[in-house]
């Protein structure tokens, strides 16, 4: 009977992705030829989960007959011979394999080849696991063996005492008489076998069998899942090789069924866990490489297999493709996984082409109306100003708190509808952090326009009225006897125009008061400035 599992350690955890990956390779080499690119993806995870087995020090895996364990910790557990690590290095002595942190990648390849070897039953003569692993004579692996032993099953039928009063063996009494005549043998002839019974023949070992048997097991295991009988990491393992295999053969049909098997799950932690952990580009792709050039629209089949297919899948090929028909097609698959990706979604916005972050950027916006204002946010980065137009635009009526740390670096943006724009919405919905920003953009060295300086003294009124009211005083303040209007700085200038456009948004009593003196000392354009900023006031319905 299986040990009951519990929940393992970090360690033990780190441990049983080493043991599977290793397993995961050895099948792979033994199945494949080495330069297989599905033999290289499983020796990249191989060497990755090595690394991360071996940092917290040396690795050493004690071997039971059916088990591996880590301190104590059972991290591999198999009882089918054929398949169990653990009963293959039992079986031949190895008791314990101990890898230090500093293994070269020479020595993880051999460990990984003789085991290869041995599970792929073709070892001959006297040779065993443990005389392979010796003979390797490594320096950062060391391996402890006894003298392997030979299991009851290998003699099925030993010799039994006979007891007491036992009845003899009797022979048939015709043992001895002549076999009878046999017929004369007729003509020996070639005959063709019809083709439905080769057909059947051939079903009984071929991939798609294989796949068969395997999606019934699945589906079994995701039964002994909902039950809790099976933990879902290991489902999601078993499904994932399952995956590996299909997508090496090339095979949609088990794929889809795949996808379909998954998808018919409750909704649930056990079949989204499941779903992230089979989420993969290939398989989005093998589903495009039915479709011809210039097709957006997928095959019945295909379409089958997009539910295993996560946002980012999509979107990962959408980075390298060129057919305007399946860029179309993978931005549908994309906003087809909203809400559930929508942080992927939104975190890869200002990467994208703008046409296409456009896109997802407005079906987040239908689709994931609580991730809309994330996506605001991540559209302040992109490269494209109408893109960051629109983000700050939309962030004007999108809810919760506005993201005015990313805001204030726009303040310095090169373009000045931006800068204008951002001080726009910090002066509906800033606060007062904002404050030395918008004061430092009207001081800034390369002076602001004058429509962008009326738009920074709005929002300075508005996010801090107090200390605005204190700062428009000093900008307003005559200087070396000069009236306001006649100043040769042209900064002065843009300083006080900055003042009365804030005075006219300030919610002061005696705000109108103070533009109306401005009014009196100045001339020109500031004169006309002042009357224009009392307009907008009075219709704004400010009183005094």
């Amino acid at each position: 009977m299986a040990a009951p599992r519990g929940p393992r350690s970090a360690r033990g955890e780190a441990a049983a992705g080493f043991v599977a990956a290793l397993g995961k390779a050895a099948r792979a080499l033994a199945l494949y030829d080495p330069s297989n690119s599905l033999v290289r993806q499983f020796l990249v995870e191989y060497r990755s989960r090595a690394s991360s087995a071996l940092l917290g020090g040396p690795l050493a895996l004690d071997v039971q007959p059916f088990e591996l364990t880590v301190a104590g910790e059972a991290i591999y557990r198999e009882e089918d011979r054929e398949r169990s690590i653990a009963f293959r290095l039992f079986r031949d002595g190895v008791r314990r394999i101990t890898v230090e942190p500093d293994v070269p990648w020479g020595e993880l390849v051999g460990l990984l080849e003789p085991l290869a070897v041995h599970l792929a039953g073709i070892e001959g003569g006297e040779r065993d696991l443990a005389t392979d692993l010796a003979d390797a004579r490594f320096t950062r692996i060391d391996v402890q063996a006894v003298a392997g032993f030979a299991p009851e099953e290998d003699d099925p039928e030993p010799t039994a005492p006979r007891g007491p009063g036992a009845e003899p063996s009797r022979l048939p009494a015709d043992f001895d008489t002549p076999f009878p005549l046999l017929p004369a043998p007729g003509p020996i002839a070639w005959r063709p076998l019809p083709p439905e019974a080769i057909a059947g023949l051939a079903a009984l070992d071929g991939p798609q069998a294989v796949a068969g048997d395997a999606l019934r097991i699945a589906a079994a295991l995701l039964a002994e899942a909902e039950r809790g009988a099976v933990s879902p990491p290991e489902v999601a393992r078993f499904l994932g090789e399952l995956r590996d295999f299909v997508l090496a053969d090339g095979a949609l049909g088990p794929l889809a069924a795949l996808a379909e098997l998954v998808a018919r799950q409750p909704a649930g932690p056990l079949r989204d866990g499941v779903l992230r952990a089979l989420g993969d580009r290939r398989v989005l792709a093998a589903a495009l490489a039915e479709l011809p050039p210039g097709v957006g629209e997928l095959t019945a089949e295909a379409a089958r297999v997009v539910p295993l297919a996560p946002a980012a899948a999509a979107l990962d090929l959408l980075a390298d493709e060129g057919d305007p028909a399946r860029r179309r097609l993978l931005l549908s698959i994309a906003a087809g996984r909203l809400p559930g990706d929508a942080a992927e979604v939104v975190a890869r916005l200002p990467a994208l082409a703008a046409g296409d972050a456009r896109v997802l950027f407005r079906a987040v916006g239908a689709h994931a109306p609580a991730h809309a204002a994330s996506a605001c946010a991540a559209l302040l980065e992109h490269p494209d100003l109408a893109l960051r137009l629109e983000g700050v635009q939309a962030l004007a009526g999108a809810e919760g708190e506005l993201p005015v740390a990313r805001l204030l670096p726009l303040l310095a943006a090169p373009e000045e509808e931006l800068r204008i724009a951002v001080a726009d919405l910090l002066a509906r919905r800033g606060d007062d952090t904002a404050f030395p920003a918008l004061a430092a953009a009207v001081e800034a060295p390369a002076p602001p326009s004058r429509l962008e300086a009326a738009a920074l003294g709005r929002a300075l009124a508005q996010v801090h009225p107090a200390r605005a009211a204190e700062l428009f005083g000093r900008w307003l303040e005559r200087r070396r006897g000069l009236l306001l209007g006649r100043s040769s700085s042209r900064r002065d200038e843009l300083r006080r125009w900055a003042a009365v456009a804030g005075l006219g948004a300030h919610p002061a009593a005696d705000a109108g008061a103070r533009i109306e003196e401005v009014a009196a000392s100045a001339d020109g354009e500031l004169r006309r400035h002042c009357a224009a900023t009392l307009a907008r006031r009075r219709q704004e319905g400010f009183h005094g």
